[in-house]
């Protein structure tokens, strides 16, 4: 039999890409809780009364789904305030971002990134046949003033998490004008707001009251965080609507499946259910790095639903605690794949297995005291 090397027949960019590896994960069995703290997940069930009226939908899977997610993006429009013609939908977030992707790359050109962001972005980049050009952060925020220093004839498009995982981090309103302000209208800019919705602060923008002013912004949202349908798959995003109408022709045909489009239409009306996992973020956010200085370890500031944690190798061992807490069922994040050796992220879980973290973290650092 002869080998056969298939790299020699795909794009060289492909041959570039990392795997991306997602939060870990273990079977659970009802008798063996774990507190999966890894993947930025909602705590919260979503509302029974959803469920009930979900469940006759399954019935129809014979049939293909809206191709146009015509329902969904009504109620998008009405609970956002926005126009039905400039949003688009997808299998998640991350299938928006591919298809923003495909859709403005060029072969040979260039795509920005931030240090220390999301490992999707440089994955599409470089399967659509883009070089990835990495910006430096500062102090674990975005660099703005970065980005504009690597932008050149070939950057196509540049990829922005704000909130940026899995730092935590924000760019203000009054920055990112004078940043968008700088780039290039002929280069796309996503702002990619997965964590916005647990933002209250009023010095924020997502990005969307920004689109009439800037043609070149592409703002994405997901389900996956703050409405509590990560399983589901379901994201979307926002821009003028001659951007919408090239998205529209590349993604694939009925991307978006029957349930995840009635659900997400019925999600977006539980406000309660919002409001509840607001209140619930913001307090974890500001006790979790509080707590976790007292323990020993150095935590950060999170304007998202997850804390940064960093580890001195000097005195402990990351790769000890991540151990001790598998041990004891609980899965955090650790961020080597990120470039960030000494950090790890734990997402703000329910109130028992925060307090169940707080608790073995305490004890995996006394174990190496004693």
């Amino acid at each position: 039999m002869v080998s056969f090397n298939f790299k020699d027949i795909v794009k060289p960019s492909i041959n570039k890409i990392e795997k991306y590896i997602p939060g870990e994960s273990l079977s659970i069995n009802k008798e063996d809780k774990i507190s999966k703290l890894s993947s930025n997940e909602s705590p919260f069930k979503i509302p029974r009364n959803v469920i009930t009226r979900a469940n006759n939908i399954v019935l129809s899977s014979n049939l293909y789904p809206d191709g146009d997610c015509n329902q969904l993006k009504n109620q998008l429009a009405k609970t956002f305030k926005l126009k039905v013609k400039n949003i688009i939908c997808g299998n998640g977030s991350d299938d928006v971002l591919a298809v923003i992707a495909q859709t403005f790359s060029k072969e040979g050109g260039e795509v920005i990134c931030s240090e220390f962001g999301f490992t999707y972005y440089p994955i599409i980049a470089r399967a659509s046949g883009c070089n990835v050009v990495t910006a430096k952060s500062e102090k674990l925020k975005i660099s703005c003033n970065n980005i504009l220093k690597r932008i050149t004839k070939r950057t196509r498009i540049i990829f922005i998490a704000n909130p940026n995982n899995p730092t935590g981090t924000i760019i203000y309103k009054e920055e990112l004008l004078k940043f968008l302000h700088k780039v290039p209208q002929n280069i796309i800019v996503v702002l990619d707001g997965a964590y916005s919705e647990f933002i209250t602060d009023k010095r924020y923008t997502d990005g969307i009251d920004l689109i009439n002013k800037f043609p070149n912004i592409i703002v994405t949202r997901t389900f996956s965080k703050i409405f509590a349908l990560a399983g589901l798959r379901l994201g979307w995003a926002y821009s003028n609507e001659k951007i919408i109408e090239l998205l529209e022709k590349v993604r694939g045909p009925f991307n978006v499946n029957t349930l995840s489009q009635n659900i997400g239409t019925l999600i977006l009306r539980e406000k309660e259910f919002l409001r509840k996992s607001i209140i619930h973020n913001d307090k974890w956010r500001k006790i979790l790095p509080t707590e976790i200085k007292k323990i020993g370890l150095e935590s950060f500031e999170s304007f998202a639903n997850f804390v940064l944690i960093k580890v001195d190798e000097k005195k402990y061992s990351k790769k000890d605690i991540i151990s001790f807490l598998k041990k004891k069922r609980i899965l955090v994040r650790d961020l080597t794949n990120y470039g960030m050796k000494q950090f790890f992220r734990v997402s703000i879980g329910s109130n028992n297995d925060l307090k169940k973290f707080l608790r073995e973290l305490r004890n995996s650092i006394n174990k190496k005291n004693a």
